[in-house]
């Protein structure tokens, strides 16, 4: 089997699921100094001390929910991940999408944004955001109809932020 066509399986996971948690760890390795590992295989699940918070500050939000890739082929654990939360009745940012290195260029983005896209339409949104960390990533957003946006939230007025409409999916009659 090519690594091109492994099959690749799409999850829902909790925020605080130690899947997630070593994925999140592994984005960023430069977490606050505050932050303690336990490893679990080529991953680190991130402990933090009594009142400290981990993501280098980042308290993670309960309501934030992920969409995990995983291959068949990778024994070893999860490929990629991206995280959905709500910010209004209507709308959600999709935030942390983060792939492997070793998966990288595969197509893994496409489709954990379509994943995490499908989930916040099955959820009742009709609107996700997002803040692109990395400019290299705007072509991906614009090619899955993103179109670029003012900074919303806390985000400062150089971020650069996109939206995409999500179409309704049938309703249940009543």
């Amino acid at each position: 089997m090519s690594e091109r066509s492994a099959r690749v399986e799409l999850v829902v996971a909790s925020f605080d699921d130690p899947i997630v948690t070593g994925l999140l760890a592994e984005a960023r390795p430069r977490a606050d100094a505050s932050v303690i590992g336990q490893a679990i295989g080529p991953a680190v699940v991130p402990r933090p001390r009594s009142g400290a918070a981990p993501y280098g500050g980042h308290v993670p939000d309960a309501g934030v929910v992920f969409v995990v890739a995983r291959r068949a082929d990778v024994p070893d654990g999860p490929v990629g991940c991206a995280g959905l939360r709500r910010i209004a009745d209507d709308t959600a940012e999709v935030e942390r999408l983060y792939v492997r290195p070793p998966y990288r260029g595969q197509g893994l983005s496409r489709l954990l944004l379509a994943g995490v896209e499908d989930l916040a339409r099955r959820r009742g949104f009709a609107v996700v955001r997002l803040a692109a960390a990395d400019l290299r990533v705007a072509g991906l957003y614009v090619s899955r109809g993103y179109v670029r946006i003012a900074p919303f939230g806390r985000r400062p007025s150089p971020s650069v932020c996109f939206e995409k409409a999500l179409p309704a999916i049938g309703r249940p009659s009543r």
